[in-house]
């Protein structure tokens, strides 16, 4: 199966651009909310509000992109590189904005608009995967997110050199660097399928029809509210984990960088087993699973105040992210395999308010009722996604949605 992929068209390039977004993501993700606080004199809620507010436009833009994305009358990858410019921007303003208040607009705005990205790369590679054979879409994917963890497994190791020779400034050219280069390889992306007039007519009508029906259809309505659940506990965690390390913990910087990376090491080879553990136990039962060990997990760091028992724990938290990342974007496309642009962005979207909401909730748990005991809200969140999973079903049927 695993060569099979080698033959999808354009599959290598998503490899090595899903890799280089990782490391680009990675190398700042664990230290912003540090250059935020000490450099710029926020607090944890204004953080959460900053990083709230960048989420709420970037479900905005991923919303209207969404809709309108799969049909288009021109080749989707200028979408993505349109986003990655706007990406680009996004952290060159760090590096040349020094007013505080600007560079919250310029970083929002910016990044809002290079929210796309990723779903859009992940529609693009389902398209040529449709094309070649639908029947290793769960397989491919997983790969493919693999590789933006792989991504992870260097990026904050990078990103702690960058920071420790160069601080700031460096840490943010290098995130820049890495956008560019998968800014660059993506106007190699050939198009899978021309676009066509009955397929963007079948739809339009689709979209006018199905799109605004999420909340009243509870086949798609209830996986979207657990996994932005999911995603609400795990963006709590990323925000006071960080803060909860080095400033409750007393551990260096280097700290951070070092769980962030174990993590992912983790969870490259857990996911790539995902991939085939998902043919014999049905996506459902899996991110039940994920749903119980990721509380487990959170809740222990709140019990233990550890460090050591906190490098234990990615093994369990690389499991719950690798069913989370490697298994959700499939589980969508699934439910609406006609619609890969739809789908994908309804994947995104539910991270994005799960982002929103985590960051919200993060920096406000943080200030009232301190670090050490934030992870316990997380716990609950995840905990929470673990009983509605339960209620979800294991295959759409006609007249679910």
């Amino acid at each position: 199966m695993i060569k099979d992929l080698f033959q999808i068209q354009n599959y290598k390039l998503f490899l090595m651009n899903m890799t280089m977004l990782g490391m680009a993501v990675a190398i700042t993700a664990p230290f912003l909310v540090i250059f935020m606080t000490e450099h710029h004199g926020m607090s944890s809620s204004a953080y959460g509000i900053f990083m709230a507010s960048a989420a709420v436009g970037s479900f905005i833009v991923n919303t209207i992109i969404g809709r309108f994305s799969d049909r288009l009358t021109f080749d989707r990858k200028y979408l993505i590189i349109a986003a990655l410019l706007m990406q680009i921007c996004a952290f060159l303003s760090f590096l040349i904005i020094p007013n505080t208040w600007i560079l919250i607009i310029a970083y929002i705005l910016f990044f809002s608009l290079g929210a796309p990205a990723m779903p859009q790369l992940y529609a693009s590679a389902r398209e040529s995967i449709n094309q070649y054979r639908s029947s290793i879409a769960v397989m491919a994917n997983t790969i493919l997110r693999s590789m933006f963890s792989f991504g992870f497994l260097f990026g904050p190791l990078v990103g702690s050199i960058l920071l420790a020779r160069y601080d700031f400034t460096g840490l943010f050219f290098g995130t820049v660097i890495m956008f560019l280069v998968v800014f660059m390889s993506s106007f190699l992306i050939k198009n899978s399928a021309a676009p066509a007039e009955s397929t963007a007519i079948e739809i339009t009508s689709y979209e006018e029809v199905e799109s605004p029906n999420i909340i009243k259809s509870l086949t798609l309505f209830v996986p979207f509210i657990a996994f932005i659940f999911l995603h609400v506990g795990q963006w709590m965690y990323l925000l006071n984990m960080p803060l909860f390390v080095t400033g409750y913990l007393g551990e260096r910087d280097s700290a951070v960088g070092i769980l962030a990376s174990l993590c992912a090491g983790l969870e490259v080879p857990l996911m790539i087993l995902m991939g085939y553990v998902v043919s014999r136990v049905s996506s459902k039962t899996l991110l039940i699973i994920a749903g119980f060990i990721g509380s487990m997990y959170f809740l222990s760091i709140g019990i233990f105040e550890s460090y050591t028992m906190m490098l234990i724990g990615q093994l369990p938290l690389a499991l719950f992210l690798a069913i989370l990342l490697g298994l959700g974007i499939s589980y969508f496309q699934d439910l609406l395999p006609q619609f890969p642009g739809y789908a994908s962005t309804l994947f995104a979207n539910a991270m994005i308010v799960g982002q929103l909401l985590g960051n919200l909730l993060g920096g406000f748990a943080n200030d009232l009722l301190g670090v050490e005991n934030s992870f316990y809200i997380s716990a609950a969140f995840l905990f929470t996604a673990f009983i509605l999973f339960f209620f979800t079903k294991k295959e759409v049927r006609k007249g679910d949605i």
